[in-house]
Protein backbone atom coordinates (compact mmCIF):
# COMPACT_ATOMS: atom_id res chain seq x y z
CA UNK A 1 0.00 0.00 0.00
CA UNK A 2 3.08 2.44 -0.75
CA UNK A 3 5.22 3.96 2.18
CA UNK A 4 6.16 7.88 2.25
CA UNK A 5 5.35 10.48 4.57
CA UNK A 6 1.55 11.58 4.60
CA UNK A 7 2.34 14.94 4.53
CA UNK A 8 -0.24 16.27 2.39
CA UNK A 9 -3.85 16.23 2.53
CA UNK A 10 -3.80 13.90 -0.74
CA UNK A 11 -1.72 11.40 0.53
CA UNK A 12 -3.66 11.44 3.51
CA UNK A 13 -6.49 10.59 1.81
CA UNK A 14 -5.34 8.12 -0.56
CA UNK A 15 -3.99 6.20 2.80
CA UNK A 16 -6.95 6.57 4.38
CA UNK A 17 -9.22 5.43 1.43
CA UNK A 18 -6.95 1.71 1.25
CA UNK A 19 -7.05 1.50 5.27
CA UNK A 20 -11.10 2.03 5.59
CA UNK A 21 -11.79 -0.08 2.30
CA UNK A 22 -9.67 -2.98 4.32
CA UNK A 23 -11.22 -2.89 7.71
CA UNK A 24 -14.88 -3.02 5.82
CA UNK A 25 -13.79 -6.30 4.20
CA UNK A 26 -12.25 -7.55 7.73
CA UNK A 27 -15.83 -6.58 9.30
CA UNK A 28 -17.30 -8.77 6.20
CA UNK A 29 -15.44 -11.58 7.05
CA UNK A 30 -15.73 -11.34 10.47
CA UNK A 31 -19.23 -10.62 10.98
CA UNK A 32 -21.10 -8.60 8.00
CA UNK A 33 -23.46 -7.35 10.62
CA UNK A 34 -20.31 -5.27 11.95
CA UNK A 35 -19.62 -3.92 8.82
CA UNK A 36 -22.63 -1.56 9.05
CA UNK A 37 -20.93 0.90 11.58
CA UNK A 38 -18.51 1.90 8.27
CA UNK A 39 -21.70 2.62 6.25
CA UNK A 40 -23.33 6.15 5.74
CA UNK A 41 -27.26 5.21 6.69
CA UNK A 42 -27.50 6.26 2.99
CA UNK A 43 -25.46 4.42 1.66
CA UNK A 44 -26.59 2.42 -1.97
CA UNK A 45 -24.53 -0.93 -2.90
CA UNK A 46 -24.89 -3.47 -5.44
CA UNK A 47 -23.54 -6.83 -3.74
CA UNK A 48 -24.18 -10.29 -5.09
CA UNK A 49 -21.72 -11.81 -3.08
CA UNK A 50 -23.76 -11.34 -0.19
CA UNK A 51 -27.51 -10.38 -1.13
CA UNK A 52 -27.06 -13.11 -3.77
CA UNK A 53 -28.48 -10.58 -6.41
CA UNK A 54 -27.02 -7.82 -8.57
CA UNK A 55 -30.09 -5.95 -7.36
CA UNK A 56 -29.39 -2.20 -6.39
CA UNK A 57 -30.19 -2.19 -2.39
CA UNK A 58 -29.99 0.60 0.09
CA UNK A 59 -32.05 0.64 3.93
CA UNK A 60 -34.84 1.45 1.83
CA UNK A 61 -34.93 -1.14 -0.58
CA UNK A 62 -36.65 -4.86 0.02
CA UNK A 63 -35.02 -6.40 1.45
CA UNK A 64 -32.31 -3.53 2.59
CA UNK A 65 -28.78 -3.54 3.14
CA UNK A 66 -29.00 -4.67 6.68
CA UNK A 67 -31.12 -6.81 6.47
CA UNK A 68 -29.09 -8.57 3.82
CA UNK A 69 -26.20 -8.03 6.57
CA UNK A 70 -27.53 -9.27 9.21
CA UNK A 71 -28.92 -12.55 7.56
CA UNK A 72 -25.34 -12.71 5.51
CA UNK A 73 -22.75 -15.87 5.90
CA UNK A 74 -19.11 -14.70 6.46
CA UNK A 75 -16.60 -14.98 3.86
CA UNK A 76 -13.22 -16.59 5.82
CA UNK A 77 -10.98 -14.40 3.88
CA UNK A 78 -10.18 -12.00 1.21
CA UNK A 79 -7.06 -10.92 -0.97
CA UNK A 80 -6.93 -7.50 -2.89
CA UNK A 81 -4.96 -7.99 -6.42
CA UNK A 82 -2.37 -5.85 -5.76
CA UNK A 83 -3.27 -2.04 -4.68
CA UNK A 84 -6.64 -0.35 -4.63
CA UNK A 85 -6.57 2.39 -7.59
CA UNK A 86 -7.52 5.69 -5.41
CA UNK A 87 -9.21 9.03 -7.02
CA UNK A 88 -9.95 11.81 -4.65
CA UNK A 89 -13.42 13.08 -5.54
CA UNK A 90 -13.15 15.96 -3.48
CA UNK A 91 -11.31 17.38 -0.15
CA UNK A 92 -13.39 14.78 2.18
CA UNK A 93 -14.61 12.07 -0.79
CA UNK A 94 -12.69 9.46 -2.47
CA UNK A 95 -13.77 6.58 -4.64
CA UNK A 96 -11.36 2.94 -5.03
CA UNK A 97 -11.58 0.31 -8.02
CA UNK A 98 -9.77 -2.78 -7.31
CA UNK A 99 -9.96 -7.00 -7.63
CA UNK A 100 -10.54 -8.66 -4.65
CA UNK A 101 -10.05 -13.07 -3.94
CA UNK A 102 -12.91 -13.90 -1.37
CA UNK A 103 -12.43 -17.15 0.23
CA UNK A 104 -15.31 -19.48 2.01
CA UNK A 105 -14.89 -22.93 3.33
CA UNK A 106 -16.84 -25.27 1.18
CA UNK A 107 -19.10 -27.80 2.31
CA UNK A 108 -17.26 -30.17 0.75
CA UNK A 109 -14.43 -29.74 2.87
CA UNK A 110 -12.65 -27.59 0.49
CA UNK A 111 -11.53 -23.62 0.05
CA UNK A 112 -13.82 -21.75 -2.38
CA UNK A 113 -12.42 -18.78 -4.14
CA UNK A 114 -14.54 -15.95 -5.98
CA UNK A 115 -12.79 -13.79 -7.58
CA UNK A 116 -14.48 -10.12 -7.93
CA UNK A 117 -14.01 -6.41 -9.17
CA UNK A 118 -15.34 -3.55 -6.39
CA UNK A 119 -15.82 0.38 -6.31
CA UNK A 120 -16.58 2.34 -3.82
CA UNK A 121 -16.89 5.86 -2.80
CA UNK A 122 -16.28 6.40 0.74
CA UNK A 123 -16.90 10.50 2.31
CA UNK A 124 -15.40 11.91 5.09
CA UNK A 125 -17.97 13.28 8.05
CA UNK A 126 -16.87 16.29 10.29
CA UNK A 127 -15.28 14.07 12.64
CA UNK A 128 -13.42 13.15 10.40
CA UNK A 129 -14.37 9.26 10.39
CA UNK A 130 -15.21 7.59 6.54
CA UNK A 131 -18.09 6.23 5.50
CA UNK A 132 -19.01 4.04 2.43
CA UNK A 133 -21.55 5.70 0.24
CA UNK A 134 -21.68 3.55 -2.59
CA UNK A 135 -20.55 0.04 -3.60
CA UNK A 136 -20.39 -2.08 -6.62
CA UNK A 137 -19.09 -5.52 -6.51
CA UNK A 138 -19.22 -8.08 -9.53
CA UNK A 139 -18.09 -10.89 -10.32
CA UNK A 140 -15.04 -11.73 -12.71
CA UNK A 141 -14.58 -14.44 -15.01
CA UNK A 142 -10.65 -14.74 -14.31
CA UNK A 143 -8.42 -13.81 -11.79
CA UNK A 144 -6.02 -11.61 -13.97
CA UNK A 145 -4.68 -9.06 -12.38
Amino acid sequence: MGGGRLDTISKRNHHAAREVETLFWRALCDSPEAAKEYMAKDCIMINPLFAGTSKPMNNESEPTIDQILEGAEPWTGYSFHGDPMVVEIDLMAVALCYKVTLFKKSSKGGTREVVASVSSSWRQTAGADWLLCAQHVAYCDDADD
